[in-house]
């Protein structure tokens, strides 16, 4: 094995898994498409989404902000942390489309 390879044998140990990852993008595909479904169906009101879209952003950061700690960085809690990251900011993403899908239910 020659120096340039060796030097690429600890990326490749630490490149994600593509399982995880195409888990990690359905779940956050089915929460971005579930929450404009759910407003055309006037769940929720208006206030809740924005609610929802400000708490879940801000909450994604902090837990974004926790994952990039250098001692967290790579561990089971930074990966769990990341995952977070990524499932909230698509929350966030998809209650900002149910503000625009939101349908308000129909006056008694």
């Amino acid at each position: 094995m020659t120096s340039l390879q060796q030097a690429f044998v600890p990326l490749a140990s630490a490149l994600p898994k593509p399982g995880l990852i195409a888990l990690l993008m359905l779940v956050c595909f089915a929460v971005l498409l579930g929450l404009p479904v759910a407003a055309r169906r006037g769940v929720l009101h208006i206030p809740g989404y924005i609610g929802l879209a400000m708490f879940t952003f801000v909450i994604a950061l902090v837990f974004g902000r926790l994952a990039g700690v250098q001692k967290i960085t790579g561990s089971p809690l930074g990966i769990f942390l990341s995952i977070l990251f990524f499932v909230l900011i698509s929350v966030s993403v998809g209650s900002i489309l149910a503000i625009i899908f939101f349908r308000p239910p129909p006056e008694p």
